[in-house]
């Protein structure tokens, strides 16, 4: 192999290595609370998607930024700042129907929507608002 192949197996080697830290640390994946099979496979189901889930954004956050993955995929969010973002995410309810989110303006979270595009304005909500804020949001597009 020359030097480049060795490096970029190494890197793919540290990614699956760092794949286990994640998911062993950030996600939780050892089942403390349960102990039937199908508990545990569901368990580890749920922390596969989320890790998943947690790759996907910060491939859109690394797009977005215009950058390249470093060897630990780390390159705008770690996946514990992933986390501790969207667990700040939250809305609440007001007096007379209406709807505020939480921690709008934090420097992470605004990045995560910021990569989606998706754009929520710090003001109060209808519920209606709220509905049409949900179904208009596009994902994947």
């Amino acid at each position: 192999m020359d030097d480049r192949e060795v490096i970029d197996k190494y890197h793919s080697l540290t990614q699956i290595e760092d794949q286990f830290r994640v998911m062993k640390s950030t996600l939780e994946t050892r089942s403390v609370y349960v102990r039937a099979p199908e508990h545990v496979d569901a368990h580890l189901l749920i922390c596969l998607i989320s890790l998943i889930i947690t790759r996907i954004i910060q491939k859109k956050i690394r797009d977005y930024k215009g950058e390249k993955t470093d060897a630990y995929w780390n390159v705008g969010l770690s996946a514990e700042r992933i986390q501790d973002a969207l667990n700040k995410w939250k809305v609440m309810q007001l007096p007379e129907d209406l709807y505020m989110f939480m921690d709008i303006n934090d420097p992470d979270l605004a990045l995560i929507l910021k990569a989606f595009n998706i754009k929520i304005p710090a003001k109060l909500y209808r519920k209606s608002e709220m509905k049409s804020i949900k179904t208009g949001t596009k994902i994947f597009m």
